[in-house]
């Protein structure tokens, strides 16, 4: 695309889009719409995101409006590097989307969902967008690796997405891992030689959670998953099974500490299990391990599919 037509398309993209409904907001708060466009459009992102923010509380009564707004400020935050600020937008626009269909009912253009589209893919676990119809359209196919061909399958297995994101955690045989089962300075916890077998109740909590975690949910179903793949995770903490489930829950609602605590109990995924690994790489960079998030990655690496979100962490956690 040529220069100037770029910047033409970029100037209609961000053009603060006219509405009836436009008329209710307060002047103020249209200013700093505008403000944050102008922004944007100079390439002065660190401001665009402060004005959009701003900006967006004025449109709370106004879901459509506000939908637009977020989308705009997601980007914003996009190109300023504000990952948790991305995240959070995208967590709004989800309860928008809930709530009122404001994103998909909305008045954004299609130029601005059409951008917004790929970063989101880029950003947002694909197991996520997959819980939320709006968005699912931006998660690819799950294509099976090497690793995967020929292991037994367990229930209904969820067609993901940019990032493989829920397949069944079905842990292989409890063995102790060797004490050599390390990420770099940080060791993982070697699960225990003797697991502790679950009651039949703690059983059909974690085949609930399973099932939430591999069906297309929403990210409030999400919860209840996590809660009860914790509950029998912190109440048998020598079932790996039960560590890796609960890791995975976390991973999935961005608790960082939490995944990476949960993989630690639970022991290494090992390189058969790529999905647990690139979760495990991600939950210790974002909690401050970047040393052993460098060695699960280079791990997973080989048996993972490369899609724009594992290529967007490949490129933050190995500096590449």
């Amino acid at each position: 695309m040529k220069p100037m037509r770029k910047t033409l398309v970029l100037l209609a993209l961000l053009l603060v889009p006219e509405s009836p409904a436009g008329a209710a907001i307060d002047p103020f708060y249209q200013g700093l719409l505008r403000d944050g466009t102008y922004a944007y459009d100079r390439k002065d992102f660190a401001t665009a995101a402060r004005d959009l923010r701003l900006a967006c509380f004025g449109m709370l009564d106004e879901p459509k409006l506000l939908a637009d707004c977020l989308a705009r400020l997601a980007l914003a935050q996009d190109r300023a590097e504000d990952l948790e600020g991305f995240r959070e937008s995208f967590r709004r626009l989800v309860e928008i989307e809930e709530r009122f269909a404001a994103y998909s009912q909305g008045d954004l253009t299609p130029e601005l969902k059409a951008a917004l589209g790929p970063r989101l893919a880029a950003r947002i676990p694909a197991a996520t967008l997959q819980g939320v119809p709006a968005f699912r359209g931006l998660a690819t196919p799950k294509v099976e690796t090497p690793a995967q061909a020929g292991r037994p399958r367990r229930g209904k297995e969820e067609p993901s997405p940019a990032v493989p994101a829920s397949v069944p955690v079905q842990a292989p045989a409890q063995t102790a891992l060797p004490p050599a089962a390390t990420v770099l300075g940080s060791a993982l916890d070697p699960a225990p030689a003797t697991s502790q077998a679950p009651t039949p109740e703690e059983r059909g909590k974690m085949e609930q959670a399973r099932k939430l975690l591999t069906e297309q949910v929403s990210v409030r179903e999400l919860r209840p998953a996590f809660q009860m793949a914790r509950e029998v995770a912190d109440a048998k903490p020598a079932l790996r099974e039960a560590q890796h489930l609960a890791a995975e829950a976390a991973y999935r609602l961005s608790r960082w500490d939490d995944a990476a605590t949960y993989f630690r109990r639970g022991g290494d995924p090992g390189e058969d299990q790529p999905e647990l690994l690139f979760y495990l790489a991600v939950s210790l960079f974002e909690s401050g391990d970047a040393g052993g998030a460098v060695a699960a990655l280079k791990r997973s690496l080989p048996n993972l599919r490369q899609t724009d979100y594992v290529k967007d962490y490949q490129k933050k956690i190995l500096g590449q």
